[in-house]
């Protein structure tokens, strides 16, 4: 659903904010007449003049926020209903909606959720808030949030012509919320089962690895001995090894001559 201040919406605004506030029974303002009279533009010159004169029926913010919106200038319209918000006797769940239309036209999508809540604060009976507040918190990705809000909504304007709009909506994001929570839960268990293969298969090559180590330093010690034994039958091999032939060693003995 999107928001649209078509001309009928705005009469309809007007007038509500008029039964709420002190301009019922009052004269309006020329810039009010214009805009009235379908002339934003033109109304715009008499609004200014009076909110910095100090002399605007509180009514004036409002009309001022709306001319500008009508002539696409948003942000002045956002502007013009931040000061009605701040301003004395102005009807504060109006000017918050509209400046939430103001965001929501600019895709503020922050401001104008936050604008709406404070337009549903300052009348929590007041209904439209909460269906605009619904439709940013889908584009916000806020569904439960939003299904929230829709159901509220229904509560107050149960007989609305758009309920059953909205009740599709409603079981077309619960739909998706469940299927999200089904969705995370897949991928948990997946995510399970992947952490537990990673660390199957740690361990199997840390196992791998140990016996290699392992057969490693078997085979070394074993050469290592057979070395040793090699040299140990070097160093012991047999007698004659410790004997000598040198002949100073040799055996002495008396020679006794025949000849005189």
């Amino acid at each position: 659903m999107r928001i649209k201040l078509n001309r009928l919406t705005v009469i309809l605004t007007l007038l509500a904010a008029a039964l709420c506030g002190p301009l019922f029974g009052q004269s309006k303002s020329e810039g009010m007449k214009l805009f009235e009279q379908n002339k934003p533009a033109e109304a715009i010159a008499f609004l200014e003049a009076d909110i910095a004169a100090g002399t605007a029926l509180p009514e004036e913010y409002n009309y001022l926020g709306l001319s500008y919106y009508q002539i696409g200038n948003y942000e002045k319209s956002a502007e013009a209903f931040k000061k009605g918000s701040a301003a004395k006797g102005t009807n504060k769940k109006i000017i918050y909606f509209n400046l939430g239309n103001s965001y929501f036209a600019m895709q503020k999508w922050q401001e104008a959720l936050d604008s709406y809540a404070m337009a549903s604060v300052a009348d929590p009976s007041y209904s439209a808030p909460l269906l605009n507040k619904a439709n940013v918190e889908i584009k916000m990705d806020k569904l439960a949030e939003a299904v929230g809000d829709y159901k509220r909504f229904l509560l107050l304007k149960p007989e609305d012509e758009q309920r059953p709009k909205i009740e599709k909506i409603i079981a077309l994001i619960e739909a998706e919320l469940a299927a999200r929570v089904e969705r995370e839960r897949l991928a948990a268990e997946e995510a399970a089962r992947i952490k537990a293969e990673e660390e199957r298969l740690a361990q199997e090559k840390a196992e791998r690895e140990r016996l290699e180590a392992q057969k490693r330093a078997e085979e070394e010690a074993a050469r290592r001995k057979m070395l040793e034994d090699i040299a140990g039958s070097l160093r012991d091999g047999g007698e004659t090894t410790n004997m000598s032939a040198d002949a100073e060693d040799s055996l002495g003995y008396d020679y006794d001559s025949d000849i005189d």
